[in-house]
């Protein structure tokens, strides 16, 4: 059912669509002024996206009419990515964006019945973003036209509502954009941190005994720390699920470690035999032995004991390691590095690295108290990031249902108020 005082129909008559230039590859270039947008500046969530290094810029002359000012609405009429076909980006900065082919400008027609930036949440919306894509040519590659893009149906609000459902989504993307800010500052922040800490350039004063480094194979270490092979802090451990003990199937990804297998993947990956399958006790390592190059290398502190593949290497360290502390130091590029190093080194023609040659690999090794205090810092830091990915995950999804909400009339804006919204129920 229509809202009251709503319209549902298509924006002919309200709105024009202007195809971007051809613009000559032969102008491209890895770094200029005029800034060459492509589908690819467009963000899946709504909004402009920077390419940063894979920018092309344009050096050629610029026809009259195709450079674009702060502001301005573009479409993609490409799709190069899953579901953006027709969504929409405004323009953040004049005059150093160009509007290429592949991207339509849209000119408003009658003020008094649409906002430009209404428009931008009703492109970017899913039902909108359907219609679009269902009558859409192009089999490898979908594209549009204007006629498409302007002959979408949809429910259209007087205009003054347009304006103040625009402006609270845009007050939610702004929350979403300074949670995303602080995400990325404390995201570097513990990146600077781990690399500081872990090799001792930075250090608490209770624990510095000198100010001297010594020289280690990979890179200098401060003399009161030892530098240690990993045999010598930890050993292997083949204990196999010989019984077939229902434990939780594990998977080890670059970044997040020791995963449930079923949960990450969202389907079964693994044997139904699982007899020959390594036991992971709590408080174990594991790395699949060929892959542990890529920094696959996990640790369990979830289940009290999981299985892993046979392909799999699992060891338990002595007490006078840290164990976070350890997995943050074998988690960094440079021990990445290390394994690749040493994968490639390695008599086994698999390309694997197993517990033999992994277990000479050295490491910088503090007294354990200061492993300790390293490994807090480190944790308090992962607790600060995963926070704010829950704040940020959150928002994303309040917005989203706020969005539908708002843009089908089950919830009613106030004109009187510029963020208060009116809960409303239609039909």
């Amino acid at each position: 059912m229509v809202p009251e005082g709503w319209t549902y129909s298509t924006l002919e008559g309200l709105i024009d669509i202007k195809h971007g230039f051809a613009f000559k590859s032969e102008h491209f270039t890895n770094q200029g002024h005029f800034v060459l947008l492509t589908p690819g500046h467009f963000n899946e969530s709504g909004g402009f996206r920077d390419q940063q290094e894979k920018t092309k810029y344009y050096t050629g002359i610029v026809p009259s009419g195709y450079l674009l000012a702060e502001g301005d609405l573009l479409l993609a009429m490409t799709e190069q990515a899953a579901g953006l076909l027709g969504s929409a980006i405004h323009i953040p900065v004049s005059n150093r964006h160009l509007h290429n082919q592949r991207l339509g400008l849209v000119k408003v027609l009658s003020p008094n019945k649409i906002d430009l930036r209404f428009l931008f949440w009703l492109y970017n919306s899913p039902g909108i973003r359907k219609q679009i894509s269902e009558q859409a040519a192009g089999t490898k590659v979908k594209h549009t036209s204007p006629s498409k893009l302007i002959g979408v149906s949809a429910l259209i609000p007087p205009v003054a509502e347009q304006t103040k459902i625009a402006q609270i989504l845009s007050t939610w993307d702004k929350a979403i954009a300074t949670t995303e800010r602080l995400l990325a500052n404390s995201q570097q922040q513990k990146a600077m941190f781990t690399n500081l800490l872990l090799t001792g350039q930075q250090r608490f004063s209770q624990f510095i005994k000198t100010n001297d480094y010594q020289r280690t194979f990979h890179g200098p270490i401060p003399s009161d720390w030892h530098y240690v092979a990993i045999a010598e802090i930890a050993s292997q451990q083949s204990k196999t699920n010989l019984t077939q003990t229902d434990l939780p199937v594990l998977s080890c990804s670059k970044y997040d470690g020791l995963v449930d297998s079923l949960k990450y993947f969202k389907k079964k990956v693994y044997s139904d035999d699982t007899s020959k399958y390594r036991v992971v006790a709590f408080g174990d390592f594991a790395y699949p032995s060929n892959h542990i190059e890529e920094g696959s290398i996990g640790y369990q502190d979830v289940y009290p004991a999981g299985i892993v593949s046979p392909i799999y290497t699992v060891f338990k360290t002595t007490d006078a390691v840290d164990d976070y502390f350890l997995y943050r130091t074998l988690k960094t590029d440079k021990y990445r590095q290390i394994f690749s190093a040493a994968t490639s080194a390695s008599v086994d023609r698999r390309g694997s690295l197993r517990w033999k040659e992994f277990s000479k690999i050295q490491v910088p090794l503090p007294p354990l108290a200061e492993q300790q205090k390293i490994a807090q810092v480190l944790s308090t830091a992962d607790a600060e990031i995963t926070n704010l990915q829950a704040q940020l995950a959150k928002l994303k999804l309040e917005k989203k249902a706020l969005m539908q909400q708002l843009l089908t009339g089950q919830r009613r804006v106030r004109l009187d108020d510029e963020v208060e919204v009116a809960t409303r129920r239609v039909g």
